[in-house]
């Protein structure tokens, strides 16, 4: 189970052929992007043998990617492009651009290979909605306020949060794999039963991500990934012990 939520947080799934041709159309600002699309089609007719087969060959890409010398936003030392700002900007059919395919896509939604397909929201107020039927995979949303706001189950793969302010936000059951929370205000955030594999929680600009009050009962974690999150000394006792099992040696 838990490696089938790797598979699917991972991004690779099976894609219709409308969205195939699409991309051929568009493949010659791809050459780093079809390396890993390449790997899945491979896949598409004739199942992965194993589970750790289907692991192997998209980090198997994924490390083709980052040879190509295009980083992800979060791994830009902080340096992000001038917010372009337009008029539907900060709306919440902003959220819908391209959704499916940054469901998809994530890593390469985040990396900003797909740049039409990039959603930037960076400092947009999206406190107190109902977004469950919308996908933050791969937006950049760093310094949003998303406070209050439903997102049970969403799609949230490597989404850039860094900064963002999350207070009091439902998230239970989304898809968060190796989305950067640090420094994000997550206080009194719900984590229950989320994929948070390689999501970070640790500090953006010198403050660390507040965890103070959130819940991670039930949430997919690595044994790695418990290590990083118990180094932020915002969590509370409880959390901290009987959620994460972490040791105080830890704190």
């Amino acid at each position: 189970m838990h490696r089938c939520a790797h598979l699917k947080a991972a991004g690779i799934a099976q894609r219709p052929q409308t969205l195939r041709q699409q991309w051929a159309a568009q493949a010659a600002p791809r050459r780093t992007v079809s390396v890993v699309v390449a790997y899945i089609q491979q896949e598409e007719h004739q199942p992965f043998r194993s589970a750790a087969a289907a692991v192997a060959a998209f980090g198997a890409a994924s490390l083709l990617l980052l040879a190509s010398g295009v980083p992800p936003a979060s791994a830009a030392g902080g340096r992000l492009p001038p917010v372009t700002e337009s008029a539907d900007r900060c709306t919440l059919a902003a959220l819908d651009k391209f959704a499916d395919t940054r469901a998809t896509f994530s890593l390469e939604a985040s990396g900003g290979n797909m740049t039409e397909a990039i959603v930037d929201v960076r400092g947009c107020d999206y406190s107190n909605q109902d977004l469950r039927s919308k996908v933050l995979s791969g937006v950049q949303m760093q310094e949003s306020n998303f406070s209050g706001s439903n997102l049970t189950g969403v799609q949230f793969a490597r989404a850039q949060a860094q900064g963002a302010n999350l207070r009091g936000a439902d998230l239970t059951d989304v898809n968060a794999f190796s989305t950067a929370f640090d420094g994000a205000d997550l206080e009194g955030a719900q984590f229950e039963n989320a994929i948070l594999s390689s999501a970070s929680f640790g500090q953006y600009q010198g403050k660390w991500a507040n965890l103070k009050g959130a819940h991670f009962e039930g949430a997919l974690l690595s044994s790695s990934d418990v290590i990083r999150i118990c180094e932020n000394p915002t969590l509370d006792d409880f959390t901290r012990k009987a959620e994460l099992g972490c040791r105080s040696s830890r704190r």
